[in-house]
């Protein structure tokens, strides 16, 4: 009988000590979330913004001071190249017009450093005085310009047409950014007139830099054209956009969330890394920040999971895990 009750007593005794036990390691147990690592795509972009605008804008001349006998177009009407746009009567002579043509374009060449052909400024002559002025392209008129006597200035646009090449986006780009946008590159459009997310690509780069004035102060900026692909009715010439150009692209790269990693005094970088059920202290290598976090380049191997509130955790703590999902994609 004596045995039944010692061995009752120190079961019971076992059993207790065995809850003690749990209770105190549970105490003694954190909590934390943890993200699996894994391999990712990773963009790296320029975001910068400017106007929409036209591909292509032509303006048609008159070739001397001239009345206007009939005009065929209106602004909003698609023309053909070499559709009749506007009867004229030139009032110079014919050695004045000469005269007056080589000058402007001389002058015009000197300010713009662009030549402008004699094609602009006149097409089809009906009789000595008589000129039809003709589209040099195909597109939208734009502009008619008459003045209230029905007369053209010479050296002022009679009409101006806008082709049907397409829109494109004029930028301003950093200085300090510049030195990483190259022709070719791809590019994602949007802005606020219109909600269509357009692709596009970078089409020219200026040779010059320019200062404006920004709501920081001055600046000094590059011009970059980007196409638009495929425009629809809802983006128009004059809207604001804004472009990221996608600079570089890289595969299989280890992303390491910005909330796991952390710096000693000397810049040296570390992770939590969960070692079984502890917290265990792994330095790191970083090279690059995206959207999602840091690229690790040494330290933790595709498939390890780390912590990401190391600042609450100790070297060698016993942690309770919380699996977190990481992201698909990261961008910059």
């Amino acid at each position: 009988m004596k045995k039944y009750v010692q061995l009752i007593t120190f079961t019971c005794m076992a059993i207790a000590a065995i809850l003690v036990a749990g209770r105190v390691m549970k105490s003694r147990t954190t909590q934390a979330t943890v993200v699996k690592v894994s391999s990712l795509t990773v963009e790296s972009s320029v975001t910068c913004s400017g106007k929409v605008e036209r591909v292509s804008v032509r303006s048609v001349y008159p070739p001397a001071p001239a009345a206007v006998q009939k005009v065929y177009v209106e602004i909003g009407d698609h023309v053909e190249d070499g559709d009749p746009l506007m009867d004229i009567l030139v009032t110079a002579s014919a050695s004045e017009t000469e005269i007056l043509q080589e000058t402007y374009a001389a002058l015009l060449s000197e300010y713009t450093q662009t030549e402008i052909p004699f094609s602009d400024f006149s097409s089809v002559g009906q009789e000595e005085d008589a000129q039809q002025l003709t589209a040099p392209i195909s597109g939208e008129v734009t502009a008619v310009s008459i003045t209230n006597q029905g007369t053209l200035e010479f050296g002022k646009p009679a009409i101006t047409i806008a082709s049907d090449e397409g829109l494109q986006v004029r930028l301003s780009v950093n200085e300090s950014q510049i030195s990483d946008i190259q022709v070719g590159q791809p590019a994602e459009i949007t802005g606020v007139g219109f909600h269509t997310c357009y692709t596009g690509t970078v089409k020219n780069i200026s040779s010059e830099a320019k200062h404006v004035v920004s709501t920081t102060g001055q600046e000094t900026v590059v011009e970059v054209v980007v196409s638009v692909d495929n425009p629809g009715n809802d983006i128009k010439p004059g809207y604001t956009a804004k472009a990221k150009i996608i600079t570089a692209q890289n595969d299989n790269v280890l992303i390491a969330p910005y909330e796991a990693v952390r710096a000693e005094e000397d810049g040296s970088e570390y992770v939590l890394k969960l070692k079984g059920q502890r917290a265990v202290k792994t330095p790191v290598e970083t090279d690059g920040e995206f959207e999602d976090g840091f690229g690790v380049t040494s330290g933790i191997e595709e498939g390890d999971q780390i912590i990401m509130n190391p600042d609450a955790i100790s070297d060698g703590e016993h942690v309770v895990a919380q699996v977190e999902e990481a992201e698909g994609d990261s961008h910059d």
